[in-house]
């Protein structure tokens, strides 16, 4: 059963306005008791050219809170955006997916990470964006599991009784699947060859019921909304922060 929220997180996050607080956020969200007292506060994942159109809106808000975003080229929110939203006064967040990639890029210039994908990438322990990309439909319900959620999966199923053995082969056939591939059909297939004593314990844990138990990216969009709602995330830096380059490509090591 999903756990009720902090009746405290609900009235906060009921009490702001989208000039308080905006939230770009799809799949991580999906299926979250959160997702019903911040719905007024949220808009689709961010894509490029979003964040330069809700700066220059008539009132543009005070936070922003990036979750989820899309990938590609001519879609992936871009580095000049963020560093003109940040120069505009805009304290801008970041977890989860994109958000969190583009915190741990923007960090030099204030962007402020939170949650476990963020620390994961900052830290280098994870370094491919593909760690956090899943495919989805029109109602941003996940089609597929990102390797993220994949790895917490498979540390759930040890603490369940599976061997460290098969577990681990289970982990590194679903890890080599495309992720567009790695639907939730093609881990109960693989759980029946890799895990066979197990499989049943994988079947129950990737309903729709119990997938929040392994989802790493919707707790950490969960527990990054209930900070910034409670007042308790951090702070943006106060620091001197490292000169923002007219060229971005200087900052990417492409220049």
């Amino acid at each position: 059963m999903i756990p009720e929220p902090d009746p405290s997180v609900v009235a906060a996050l009921e009490r702001l306005t989208p000039e308080e607080l905006t939230v770009f956020v799809g799949p991580s969200l999906v299926g979250s008791p959160l997702a019903t007292p911040c719905a007024r506060l949220t808009v689709p994942p961010i894509r490029d050219g979003d964040l330069t159109a809700l700066i220059n809106s008539p009132t543009p808000p005070a936070r922003v809170l990036v979750v989820d975003g899309y990938f590609g080229a001519g879609q992936a929110v871009n580095l000049t955006e963020i560093r003109d939203t940040l120069r505009a006064g805009v304290h801008l967040y970041g977890c989860s997916s994109m958000g969190a990639l583009r915190a741990v890029e923007a960090a030099p210039w204030g962007m402020t990470g939170l949650g476990k994908v963020f620390a994961a990438y900052r830290d280098s322990i994870r370094t491919q964006d593909e760690n956090v990309a899943l495919l989805h439909d029109e109602d941003y319900q996940p089609l597929t599991v990102p390797t993220v959620n994949l790895d917490a999966l498979c540390t759930l199923l040890e603490d369940e009784g599976a061997q460290p053995g098969p577990a681990g082969a289970f982990q590194r056939a679903a890890s080599s699947l495309y992720f567009g591939d790695r639907t939730f059909t093609a881990l109960r297939r693989l759980g029946e060859q890799y895990l066979p004593d197990h499989h049943q314990v994988l079947d129950r844990l990737t309903r729709p019921a119990e997938r929040w138990r392994w989802d790493v990216k919707r707790q950490d969009a969960e527990e990054s909304l209930a900070g910034l709602a409670l007042g308790q995330a951090p702070q943006p830096t106060t620091r001197p922060l490292s000169p923002v380059p007219d060229r971005v490509d200087l900052l990417l090591g492409n220049g």
